[in-house]
């Protein structure tokens, strides 16, 4: 995948904390806190420390680490790496989840895989904990 296929557009940075309403297009990856609603055809990134609560409607949801405390809406796929606490119901065609993350809900309508770290879905390489590059 190309560097400018995988550049995140915003980033709610650690030691940040939003509450409303985040709507966007491309990808945002929050490593702060967001109390609220998320709604977007685009991906959106947890990352280690990051913390949603609330409701997500996104295209794909990647939660590298942190929390998550939300229903979730993924219209293509969900992925929980090993670092992730997810609780909440995950509506979704597609869950992947990592030896060692931790999920408390139901999944709903979703093929649940395990995370293959070796298998390309652009997440390990694009979505690795490292800064927002432009």
């Amino acid at each position: 995948m190309r560097q400018e296929d995988i550049a995140i557009h915003a980033l709610l940075a650690a030691g940040t904390r939003y509450e409303g309403k985040l709507f966007f297009d491309g990808r945002v990856r929050i490593d702060g806190d967001f109390e609220g609603e998320v709604i977007s055809e685009g991906l959106l990134v947890v990352g280690q420390g990051g913390t949603v609560r609330g409701t997500v409607r996104v295209g794909t949801l990647i939660v590298l680490g942190g929390r998550v405390q939300a229903e979730i809406y993924a219209t293509e796929l969900v992925e929980l790496h090993a670092a992730a606490r997810v609780q909440g119901d995950i509506h979704t065609p597609a869950l992947f989840i990592d030896r060692g993350a931790i999920f408390d809900g139901s999944s709903v309508d979703a093929e649940v895989y395990p995370l293959d770290t070796d298998t390309d879905t652009g997440a390990d390489s694009a979505y690795s904990d490292q800064p927002t590059k432009n």
